[in-house]
């Protein structure tokens, strides 16, 4: 079988030199193709140099919280017209959406003016939606009520809520994806939510070289981890990992038009 991981970030310059071990490791499993988070017009160059050698790799670009909260409005607004040019180079249009940890919420408004401008682009450049929402629900919320959720949907990004967060998200027609904090066993929250939610919006990630599984040292998390989330949701859903594996793969395929 071949299996798709939904999220990570293989162009990040941390993972600079070791990417094809990194790549073989996971297609040694069955992990093949790596759908990739944006961040900003760097990252998404580094995206587009690094699918040259290895075309496994999936691009997706947009502009991260993060990158926001590190920007001004002015190079935002640039970096948002470059994003409307590059999107044809892109399977997708993120991560986009807000992050409300205190490190960030000085940026909170510009925050917001940025991820309705990407949720408008969404809705016309027809390309589903890879949301980053942190401490950030009720108002994500919000949004998408008065914005509406484009015609192409989305997923959110290492979802890591309650069942009726996980409610929500779904009854707006989005697709969750899981990633290595279902394996930690005290995570009893997020544990209730993989339980019950359906396999239809179930899609699995890593976000490598980030938020590792136990056993992966942070800042060294792998693809090759895909697994671990596998079992553990595969132990939550009564299913076995392989079908997992699957079914995220066939989600994702699904969602991207892949």
């Amino acid at each position: 079988m071949i299996y798709y991981d939904s999220h990570s970030h293989l162009a990040d310059p941390r993972l600079a030199g070791d990417i094809g071990e990194i790549l073989a490791r996971a297609e040694s499993r069955g992990i093949k193709f790596h759908l990739q988070g944006g961040v900003g017009p760097e990252d998404w160059q580094r995206q587009k140099e690094l699918q040259k050698n290895f075309p496994q790799i999936l691009c997706c670009f947009g502009l991260h919280p993060y990158w926001v909260s590190e920007h001004s409005e002015l190079e935002c607004e640039e970096a948002l017209n470059i994003l409307s040019r590059e999107l044809k180079n892109s399977v997708g249009i993120g991560e986009m959406g807000l992050d409300l940890r205190p490190q960030y919420e000085e940026a909170k408004d510009l925050q917001f003016h940025i991820f309705e401008q990407q949720i408008e682009l969404a809705e016309f450049s027809k390309k589903p939606m890879v949301l980053h929402l942190v401490r950030a629900f009720d108002e994500a919320i919000k949004v998408f009520e008065v914005l509406g959720v484009p015609e192409k949907k989305g997923m959110v990004h290492s979802f890591n809520g309650s069942l009726p967060q996980a409610e929500a998200y779904l009854k707006l027609g989005l697709s969750l994806s899981i990633g290595g904090p279902v394996a930690r066993p005290d995570n009893k929250k997020l544990h209730q939510a993989v339980a019950a939610m359906p396999l239809e919006s179930l899609l699995i990630e890593t976000d490598s070289p980030d938020q590792p599984p136990p056993g992966f040292n942070p800042g060294q998390n792998e693809p090759i981890s895909l697994w671990n989330v596998a079992e553990k949701v595969a132990e939550l859903k009564k299913i076995t990992a392989d079908e997992v594996l699957d079914i995220s793969s066939k989600n994702l395929k699904k969602l991207f038009s892949l």
